[in-house]
């Protein structure tokens, strides 16, 4: 009997293992086929701001289901006249309260403000930021389903 229970232990173990190791992740397929889901996520409003801080707010399309911005992922910014570029993240990451186990009544809008390594350049000077917006997301354990669109935002410093 003894042998029963050691096993189970080291089934349990190695399943919280992973789950932490790898935890849960957006996933998504991308907005080519328009004819799957309402496409439409933007950057609705960026600047770089003093002490090299990005202001960002992002929106997910219209949706009816009471889940709209869940995650964001792939994320990077490139500044113009040889500012060089930053790379906020790759992995998708959630957003408005939204996680693994529970991902609803999100709002369509997202606002936050990411430290990055550069000055921030002078009044006038371009941007460009690439992101991922995640929505309307379904609760899972690993890879969790989600409508998503890859969009690209060009700025100017204010």
């Amino acid at each position: 009997m003894n042998k029963k229970y050691f096993i189970i232990l080291l089934v349990f173990f190695f399943i919280i293992h992973i789950k932490e190791t790898y935890g849960c992740h957006a996933s998504g397929g991308g907005c080519e086929n328009r004819s799957n889901y309402k496409c439409g996520a933007q950057v609705t409003y960026a600047n770089l701001q003093p002490n090299s801080i990005l202001n960002i707010t992002v929106k997910s399309p219209d949706y009816l289901d009471g889940r709209g911005a869940s995650a964001i992922g792939h994320f990077s910014m490139h500044v113009d006249n040889n500012g060089g570029g930053y790379y906020f993240f790759k992995k998708p990451i959630w957003i408005n309260g939204c996680h693994c186990s529970s991902c609803e009544n999100i709002p369509l809008s997202y606002n936050s403000q990411w430290q990055f390594d550069l000055p921030t350049p002078p009044k006038g000077t371009g941007f460009d930021i690439w992101i991922a917006i995640y929505w309307s997301c379904l609760v899972g354990t690993r890879s969790v389903p989600c409508n998503s669109e890859n969009v690209h935002y060009r700025g100017y410093v204010n």
